[in-house]
């Protein structure tokens, strides 16, 4: 008898536990695939019955206690199968012993940067089996990574002292074992006293346009919720805060009609005055992105389990046209997974361009046009290999802040990019793509590729590497001027370039914590 078995989705999970399962009462396939409409539409129907019921539930965030249970779960569900179960020859012995331990280094290795792959889908099912939100971009999912991380490390520690004759070992990572108590009332602290501590410990990074920035945004949060306990503010709050931004007049720091005026009454005066609101991108991109890290740091220091401004943007329509989506990790491996990225680079392939420039947008963070016009030149080898993205013959950068020196990212170098280069030079070339030019048909040519894997997204292409590398340089928690040394910003406002002064050194030990989780290139390795 022919049946029908399909998981429901992750933001069902509140509603529909288990599967999908629905017998289409017949042996014969044939017969059987006549009725898969019906039940496709069966299941559509209880798939959109289900999340209509969903938005009746409230939402409920992941706590930290309940992270730290997760992960103890996860630690003691795991442990007999990194335990070996059968009597062990000495040689078998020894080999199991030396492969834990380098497997328990790599582990160490992964959670210092900040590598979560190998327990991301247990987070998935973990956060389903609670009804809870699967957003990965979370702090409190990010936290929770974080433990399951911990716990992972700590199976191959037990394995190790199982292998080497300590049968009681216990967890050495005590918050495995017991979760951290609530803090008391009065340990409760205020968002003015959250605005103070986030400041002394990020502010001396910061430059003078940073700082300056950050000021009204301070003062706001002040003015709206200085007295009140941080984990108070409710998503309702936050959203009538949202609506606050929305109607500030342009210039009210700098209006003598509006000095010294709270941001309300700021907001009547210049109602009064006919003075125009800020723009949706200045809510997004001058209040919400400042206020948003001071929560985020706020979760990170474990002042709350998670926070409401999470996600909390104004819709931008004048953006939204130029506006592209960076690939998702799952993306990434369908692409390079296919020609021509199924086999190593050699010098008998054609068309270099196509196997290295979107290699070298996706852990440089170049655009295309800087890519396909490097000249051998601009590959430095020696010492830090690096390359200079310079003007040449005539042609011009986009923005001044767009020139730099970038040290080589190490994958690229296990990837044979430097044997490539060498193979150019003595080829006699000057440009590492002759072929290539602009790059406008190399760009036709991904476009078309992309649209042939059917990747789904806001307009998807050469262009949405830069923006991956740019959200991989925020999820590396690195220090802002470094970051954007690396993404070649320009300081807003300003025409320095972020980064003046940050030594090769210090940006070739931060392009190596730029990594993309779950994607691996081994078999692109010579």
């Amino acid at each position: 008898m022919w049946q029908v078995r399909k998981r429901w989705p992750l933001d069902c999970a509140p509603i529909l536990r288990g599967e999908f399962i629905r017998s289409t009462g017949e042996t014969d396939k044939e017969k059987a695939a006549d009725k898969l409409p019906l039940i496709a539409g069966e299941y559509r129907a209880k798939v959109n019955e289900a999340r209509e019921a969903a938005k009746a539930i409230p939402e409920r965030s992941l706590t930290e206690a309940e992270a730290h249970r997760m992960a103890a779960e996860f630690f003691n569900t795991q442990l007999p199968s990194f335990l070996p179960q059968r009597r062990l020859e000495a040689t078998d012995h020894r080999q199991l012993l030396r492969t834990t331990k380098d497997r328990l280094e790599a582990a160490q290795a992964m959670l210092g940067r900040g590598d979560v792959g190998p327990v991301l889908a247990a987070s998935r099912t973990l956060m389903q089996q609670a009804g809870l939100s699967t957003d990965e971009d979370s702090p409190e999912v990010a936290y929770l990574q974080r433990m399951l991380m911990r716990a992972f490390v700590e199976l191959h520690r037990a394995a190790i002292a199982r292998l080497e004759g300590d049968a009681a070992y216990a967890p050495r990572d005590a918050e495995l074992v017991a979760p951290p108590a609530a803090p008391e009332a009065s340990e409760e602290k205020t968002v003015g006293q959250l605005i103070e501590a986030y400041e002394r410990a990020k502010s001396p990074g910061w430059s003078a346009s940073s700082k300056r920035a950050f000021g009204p945004v301070a003062r706001l949060l002040r003015e709206e919720f200085g007295e009140r306990e941080v984990s108070s503010i409710t998503r309702e709050d936050a959203r009538e805060f949202v609506e606050l931004l929305q109607s500030i007049p342009k210039g009210m720091g700098r209006r003598l009609a509006l000095k010294g005026l709270t941001a309300r009454e700021a907001v009547a005066k210049g109602k009064e005055l006919g003075i125009a609101p800020i723009t949706a991108k200045t809510v997004n991109d001058g209040y919400l992105v400042h206020v948003v890290a001071v929560f985020n740091w706020a979760v990170t220091e474990r002042w709350i389990a998670s926070h409401s401004f999470h996600k909390l943007r104004v819709a931008d329509p004048i953006d939204d046209a130029d506006r592209r989506d960076p690939f998702t990790s799952e993306q990434l491996k369908t692409i390079f997974t296919h020609a021509p990225w199924d086999r190593p680079w050699d010098n008998s392939r054609d068309d270099p361009g196509r196997f290295w420039v979107p290699l070298l947008c996706l852990f440089q963070g170049l655009r295309l046009s800087e890519a396909t016009r490097l000249r051998i030149s601009d590959v430095e080898e020696g010492g830090t290999p690096a390359i200079h993205i310079r003007t040449q013959g005539g042609q011009r950068l986009k923005t001044e802040s767009s020139r730099g020196t970038l040290p080589l990212h190490p994958e690229l170098i296990r990837l044979g990019f430097l044997s490539f280069v060498d193979e150019q030079k003595a080829a006699g070339e000057d440009q590492l793509f002759p072929e290539e030019g602009s790059g406008r048909d190399l760009s036709d040519w991904f476009s078309g590729h992309v649209r042939a894997m059917k990747l789904e997204g806001r307009k998807l292409g050469m262009h949405s590497f830069r923006h991956g590398f740019e959200d991989r340089l925020r999820e590396a928690g690195l220090p802002e001027r470094t970051a954007l040394a690396l993404a070649r910003r320009a300081e807003k406002g300003s025409s320095r370039v972020y980064g003046e002064g940050a030594s090769m050194q210090s940006k070739a030990e931060a392009i190596e914590r730029v990594v993309y989780p779950g994607l691996a290139l081994d078999h692109l390795a010579p």
